[in-house]
């Protein structure tokens, strides 16, 4: 099923996460506005061993929240077709050191930094975001030390 909305992208690049608990992003619809979230992707890259990658997991929580967290760094998101002009009314924010308030998991998952993070929900899974509402991409508890990490999320304003 094709999209009918404007569809856009947040990302971020090789950002250090620090080691402690934190949003590695939240996204917030803006008032008025819905969003449909398509895909998500994490990757960090890895302490490298006399060659071999050093594997640490990661517990990740997909989740709304109820409150938006501070710390963060604004991201602005692009769109995705070049003939759209139309600028994204959500708001995305990375590396929220001190997450806003927990609501519902949506999902939780022991992850290994060394395989990307990704989720690509088909037309049925897709996560809907009502005006005003959040999610968030939750790093539960540290890595044990600070770690690189690069994001993307793929959503559709409605």
């Amino acid at each position: 099923m094709a999209a009918g909305g404007l569809i856009y992208t947040a990302s971020f690049n090789s950002i250090s996460v620090t080691n402690a608990a934190q949003n590695i992003w939240e996204i917030i619809a803006a008032a008025g506005t819905s969003l449909l979230v398509h895909s998500i992707r994490l990757t960090f890259s890895p302490t490298i061993v006399s060659g071999v990658a050093q594997d640490v997991r990661a517990q990740l929580n997909i989740q709304r929240i109820t409150s938006t967290g501070t710390g963060g760094v604004a991201v602005t998101p692009a769109p995705v077709n070049q003939r759209n002009t139309v600028a994204a009314v959500t708001t995305f924010n990375r590396t929220v050191t001190t997450p806003g308030t927990a609501g519902v998991v949506k999902d939780s998952e022991l992850v290994s930094i060394i395989v990307p993070f990704e989720r690509i929900y088909t037309p049925d899974q897709r996560i809907p975001i009502s005006g005003g509402d959040r999610l968030a991409l939750n790093l539960a508890a540290g890595l044990g030390t600070a770690y690189n990490a690069s994001s993307e999320i793929y959503f559709e304003e409605i």
